[in-house]
């Protein structure tokens, strides 16, 4: 159905055979229309219903997202086929499904490791159907795209240069795969990882390219009004508005939403763990807790378990932060809301530094971004330092434009806050404001008076941390992660520094000790990380950046931004671990609005080429503004859901039904013995325990060995006891073995 056959209306109005054309093809085309869209739903509907698509359990996999982005794709098209717009529908759906198709080539899975993409005899073997789709993509693109090859090249040869393109891209490809030791595994990522990033790009130009100059320039006047709002200037009356209220909801609503039904409202990881103890006994109003009657059956790593008493080795500020939702009795809530604050604020910071438009797309960036909306649903405490950094940011920022002097000490009453939640970005983020005063302030009264109350304002709050010390270990110069460090490993196995006496051998981690090169290792897993987890394009996250950056572009006005990223890198190069894999490049959490501001300067430079001349290049805004959003719709069709499923359920083995088979079976006032994987198995259970392991609640204890049973049968015989198997020895849920008998019943059968 050609667009001529549309518009013979307009030919010959008067002609019998022409009106019949149309009728016949607008018939057609609202069948096709029809049939498209119901097939997508077909598609939607087998996504979710075909057991094809979940384990054995009943539980989602990956696999689904690829029928899910078909459904979607095809719905889309049908609902644009009698439009103009028909062309740029099909690309749509093709990149979706290439995108989904791509994802199921990846393995990343649920237990910790960093992903890569599959070995081709794997592929073969597993992946068949995902892998010639991606094929059928690349095929259409190379024949698609032959025609605007030189156009391209040309731009590229105008706004990068060659050189400079040439080692942008060898950056981008060496940033699409983790770092690993098996060679051929590293060399296989690279290589698809370089493929699908290269026919990713390809079907996102022939997206874009595919609209009409009149639907364009349509399309750029709705999204002009929508983006510019009513522009107050650089740095002028920042305030939050409509726009931003509006995407503050869906992220607290979208991270609430994953918590609860993909996190279980759970910890998985064993920080996390640790968090919510010591954020539930600080909402009792304790600093720290008995131990139990046994200490070896309760003990967990980051448990001081041979000490007289028991506590969270990490600082104050988040689990006081949890507490709060754990008083209210919905601790899974909090960081969702931190999430929505996170992105006022970053707002606000953005009016300040760049345009109405520029801060609008960030704010839209934000808002897909896999790193921040995973981020945003765990446990973890980078949210929560986020949200503080930008409000000292803020404070700053207005303090320096305002000449209010004051408003420096609520930012660094708001930096101390910080470093009590994590240390060194509390010194990164005093170090970086620190400079944004002297270099903000127009005069050297300003500087110095400003300063002062920075430093002031961060020495209050920090320095309760002191109190804080003295009362869980005893004095104050010594914080509980260094006390128990050192006792139960060695000292300055977590310094910051080289040297062999760094690091505690863990598999992620390179070799013992911690050096130069293996500060390189650790930015080149995090760079991989961002790549992928920043805003989860198929194009690659750090793609415009990365251009932008090479080709010279780069103002007085971005200076802030490539600071603050060489700052926080270069701070957390002196640490021997890379943050590991769990919730991407999580050490380098403050970096997300720096890298989002290179996005966002990088996507106006786009659409703002040397030669203006063209009419290609008068009309590239638009183009890039339609590519971004579309690459944002395919994250949220495509690759959230893929890494939710795919990973964050049950992740790391963990799994929160032993609650409710508690409940089921009402346990009360009882002995759990808990059998198999420690970490897997025990640490679901461990958060249940109650504080100070004492009351009428049951009591989870791990089934070391017949020794520690024993003992434990002996100091709690006034309780009954049930016997339950863990997941890893239990098919993947837990089970109860045996129960309820008596302590000494049990102890009976031992000694038989």
């Amino acid at each position: 159905m050609s667009v001529e056959n549309l518009e013979l209306t307009s030919i010959d109005a008067g002609s019998t055979t022409s009106s019949a054309l149309v009728r016949i093809d607008k018939r057609s085309l609202r069948v096709i229309s029809a049939v498209l869209i119901f097939v997508g739903i077909l598609f939607l509907a087998a996504s979710f219903g075909w057991n094809e698509f979940r384990d054995g359990h009943g539980a989602l996999t990956g696999r689904f997202v690829l029928p899910l982005s078909a459904g979607f794709g095809l719905i889309f098209l049908g609902s644009v086929v009698g439009t103009k717009w028909r062309t740029f529908g099909a690309w749509l759906c093709a990149a979706l499904v290439g995108e989904a198709a791509a994802l199921q080539m990846i393995d990343a899975g649920r237990l910790i490791h960093f992903q890569h993409y599959r070995l081709p005899s794997d592929l073969l073997a597993n992946s068949g159907f995902e892998l010639a789709v991606v094929l059928i993509l690349t095929l259409f693109v190379g024949l698609s795209i032959r025609r605007h090859l030189s156009g391209i090249w040309c731009w590229i040869r105008v706004n990068v240069g060659p050189w400079k393109f040439a080692v942008a891209a060898i950056f981008l490809i060496f940033a699409g795969a983790a770092v690993t030791p098996d060679l051929s595994v590293y060399a296989t990522s690279l290589a698809i990882g370089a493929w699908i990033q290269i026919v990713s790009v390809g079907a996102v130009i022939l997206m874009v390219l595919s609209v009409p100059e009149a639907s364009l320039n349509e399309f750029s006047l709705k999204v002009k009004r929508f983006l510019d709002g009513p522009d107050r200037g650089v740095g002028k009356r920042a305030r939050v508005d409509r726009f931003v209220i509006v995407g503050a909801v869906w992220v607290v609503l979208l991270t609430a939403t994953l918590n609860y039904f993909v996190y279980q409202a759970y910890p998985h990881v064993p920080d996390e763990a640790q968090y919510l103890f010591q954020a539930r006994y600080m909402a009792a109003g304790q600093l720290t807790v008995e131990p139990p009657k046994v200490p070896e059956a309760f003990s967990l790593y980051m448990v001081p378990y041979l000490d007289d008493r028991w506590y969270g080795i990490f600082p104050p500020g988040w689990p006081a932060m949890l507490a709060v939702g754990v008083w209210a009795g919905a601790d899974w809530f909090v960081n969702p809301v931190l999430a929505g604050i996170c992105l006022l604020l970053a707002y606000i910071l953005f009016q300040q530094l760049y345009e109405t438009r520029t801060a609008r797309i960030a704010t839209i960036l934000l808002c897909c971004s896999p790193w921040f909306v995973f981020m945003g649903m765990s446990y973890m405490p980078h949210i929560f330092t986020l949200a503080t950094a930008l409000g000292a940011t803020v404070a700053v920022m207005n303090s320096c434009r305002s000449k209010r002097y004051w408003m420096c000490l609520p930012a660094g009453i708001l930096i101390g806050i910080v470093s009590l939640i994590r240390p060194l970005d509390g010194a990164i983020v005093a170090v970086l404001l620190g400079v944004a005063v002297l270099l903000g302030s127009s005069s050297w009264r300003q500087r110095i008076v400003s300063s002062v109350f920075l430093v002031v304002g961060t020495i209050v709050s920090a320095s309760s941390v002191l109190l804080y010390d003295r009362a869980v270990t005893g004095n104050a110069l010594l914080m509980p992660i260094d006390a128990y460090y050192t006792k139960y490993f060695w000292p300055n196995v977590m310094k910051l520094g080289f040297g062999p006496e760094r690091g505690m051998g863990w598999g992620l981690d390179a070799w013992p000790g911690h050096s130069p090169l293996e500060a390189l290792i650790n930015a080149a897993l995090n760079v991989s990380l961002l790549q992928t987890e920043l805003l989860g394009w198929g194009v690659g996250s750090l793609l415009i950046a990365t251009l932008f950056v090479a080709s010279g572009s780069l103002q007085k006005r971005d200076a802030w931004a490539c600071f603050s990223i060489v700052v926080i890198v270069g701070a957390y190069g002196l640490y021997w671990y890379s943050g590991g894999p769990d919730f991407g490049a999580r050490y380098w959490f403050l970096s997300i609005i720096p890298l989002t501001a290179l996005i966002v300067r990088g996507i106006d430079w786009f659409g703002n080429g040397e030669d203006t001349k063209s009419e290609r290049e008068r009309t590239l805004k638009g183009r890039i503004t339609l590519a971004v959003l579309s690459l944002c719709l395919i994250t949220l069709v495509a690759y959230i859901p893929w890494r939710a499923a795919d990973k964050y359920y049950h992740y790391l083995g963990v799994d929160p039904d032993l609650q409710a088979l508690s409940k089921e079976h009402q346990f009360g006032k009882s002995l759990v013995l808990v059998r198999g994987d420690e970490y897997k198995d025990y640490q679901s259970a461990w958060v249940l325990n109650p504080i100070n392991f004492e009351g009428n609640a049951p009591l989870y204890a791990y089934d070391r060995d017949a020794i520690v049973r024993s003992r434990l049968l002996q100091a709690y015989r006034d309780r009954e006891v049930w016997m339950v198997d863990g997941p890893s020895i239990a098919n993947g849920s837990y089970r109860i073995a045996a129960g309820p008998l008596s302590g000494d019943e049990v102890l009976k059968e031992l000694i038989k």
